[in-house]
Parts: C-alpha cells; structure tokens; sequence
C-alpha cells in the first residue's frame, strides 16, 4: 500500500467513526435507560418503605444508577470530542480515554456490588476478579494483543472465578456473554448492524485506523533514521 493509499483509507475511516459518533451511541442510549430504571426503581422503594434503609436495597439500586448516568454522560461527550477530531491520533487517543474511564466506573460498580451481595470474603474476591477480567480482555483486544490461547485461559478462569462467587445465573451469563463477545469481536446483546453510533461495527474501523496510524508512523520513523545515518 502506497502513502497516498494510506492516507485516503485513514480519511475515510475517520469519517465513518466521526459519523457515527455524531448520530450518538445505542450503547449509550441503553445505559441511561438502565441508569433511569435503577434509580427510579430506587425511589419507589424508598416511597414505600418510608426512608433510606439499607434494608431495602434502594441505596444500592441509587448508587448505581447514578454511576451509570455518570458514564452515559462521559460517553456522550466523548462522542461528541471524536466528532470534532481533526487528526487520527486525536480521534485514537479520545476513544481510549472513554473506555478507560468507563472500565474504571464498570469496576467501582463490580465492588459496590461485591459489598453488598451476600456471600463471604472468597465469594467476594471472586465476584470482584470476575469484573477484572473482561476489562484486561478488552484492553488487550483493544491493543490487539489478545491472542485465542489467552482469551480461552481467561474465559476458564472467568467462569471457574463466577462459579465460586455465587452470584446467580443470570448475571454469571452476562459476564461470559461480554468475555465471549470481547474474544470473538461479536456484537452485543445491545446492538444491531444498523445501530448508530460508536458500538461493535465501529471497533473494526478503529482497529483499522489504529493499524495505518501505526504503519504511518513506522514508515516516518524509518524514513526519518534513514535520512540521519546518510
């Protein structure tokens, strides 16, 4: 592939992800109707219990819609600063910027919930390392380093780590369902081809990106070195 190549692919696939940025995230409309639905179930315990017990559960369900909200927003602003990017490593850097914040609220509400559910101290470190692990699977998709012998030993290690956390079916399924979707670069329960926004369409087209910004910039550092030793 020639400069000229590189460049027109690069621009071509920064305006896909710009577009998509600017018609907003599924993803993001889905957390903060998740977010509105726990905080409002919330407030109907509270309603009808008569007050803020932690018996009922309302902080819990409060606490973590509010975090939600809080990453619905992170995401929506951070589409909008990858809509206004003028250069690949501008548009690379804000989207790694989001999802480090996110995976760092995903796991403050992994914690929240370890306190609160039932269970002893191993249960607990268990359930916690569960949450820990779809986000090094992530990083490292992200990276594009995460190879199928890892993402199989860290898919064993997943469920081994969920089955002694005794959290439940259901939300075990959900951590497997978004370690299974990290390895295999499927889309999630949450999106369609046809959805807008920066979700599982968009990932390929920034692992693209990623790749030429890394050609591009091994070629000048090339070039560059050649030029010093002539």
């Amino acid at each position: 592939m020639t400069e000229e190549e590189r460049n027109k692919e690069i621009e071509w696939l920064m305006g896909s992800i710009k577009r998509s940025a600017i018609g907003g995230s599924s993803t993001t409309y889905m957390l903060l109707f998740l977010s509105i639905i726990l905080i409002a179930f919330g407030l109907l315990i509270m309603f009808f219990s008569g007050g803020f017990n932690d018996d009922t559960g309302a902080p819990l369900l409060l606490l973590m819609g509010g975090m939600l909200l809080l990453v619905t927003l992170i995401s929506y602003v951070s589409n909008k600063r990858i809509a206004r990017a003028e250069t690949p490593r501008e548009l690379l850097a804000t989207h790694d910027r989001m999802l480090i914040i996110q995976s760092a609220f995903f796991m403050v509400i992994i914690v929240v919930m370890a306190v609160f559910l039932p269970g002893g101290f191993v249960s607990k470190a268990c359930f916690i390392l569960s949450g820990v692990l779809p986000i090094i699977a992530g990083w490292l998709a992200m990276q594009q380093r995460l190879r199928l012998w890892m993402g199989i030993i860290l898919l064993i290690v997943e469920s081994v780590l969920l089955y002694f956390s005794g959290v439940g079916l259901l939300l075990e399924l959900t951590l497997l369902i978004a370690m299974l979707s990290i390895m295999r670069g499927e889309k999630s329960l949450f999106t369609s081809k046809e959805s807008e926004g920066l979700d599982e369409e968009d990932k390929q087209d920034i692992k693209r990106l990623r790749e030429l910004v890394k050609e591009s910039e091994s070629r000048i550092e090339m070039n560059t070195n050649i030029k010093n030793n002539e």
